[in-house]
Order: structure tokens, then sequence, then C-alpha cells
């Protein structure tokens, strides 16, 4: 069960990453002395963010919108949590 999921998340991978490395991941999955596979499988799924996100330029745009939320919290940040507190 487990090696399937290992196998569909290492199908997900960009192509040029998964040619080159396919053959090696499945190998080291059947190798593995790990029983239950689990590690090797939140492995798998952290590459696939890792590459989709670097080999694509997202994380220009992931940190362009971490940057701009940055600036809108330093330019409205007084307007936005300084709101008059009213006691009963």
């Amino acid at each position: 069960m487990t090696r399937a999921i290992y196998r569909s998340l290492i199908c997900l991978h960009p192509p040029a990453f998964r040619l080159r490395f396919e053959d090696e991941l499945l190998w080291i999955y059947d190798e593995s002395t790990d029983t239950s596979g689990a590690a090797l499988v939140y492995d798998a799924a952290i590459s696939l963010l890792r590459q989709w996100l670097m080999r694509s330029g997202m994380w220009k745009w992931l940190l362009g919108g971490i940057g701009a939320v940055v600036y809108l919290l330093i330019g409205f940040g007084s307007f936005l949590f300084n709101w008059p507190i009213r006691s009963p």
C-alpha cells in the first residue's frame, strides 16, 4: 500500500527529476528496513513540493507575496491593529 503511494508521489515529480532518480528512489524504498515506509513517503512528499516550487520558479511568486503582505502590514499596521477598545 505505501509503496503505491510512494511510487505515485515519485510520478508527480518533474519529468527531468523523475527520469534521473526514479529507479534509485524505488530501490531505496525496497531496501529500506522501515516496514511501514512512512518516513520515505513523508520525504517524497517534501521532495515533491521542493522540486515543483524551486524548479518552476514559483518560489519567486511566493517570496513576492510574502514581501507584499509584510509591506502592507508595515504600512497599514497601525490602522489595522489600533482599533479603539470600548469599555463596557
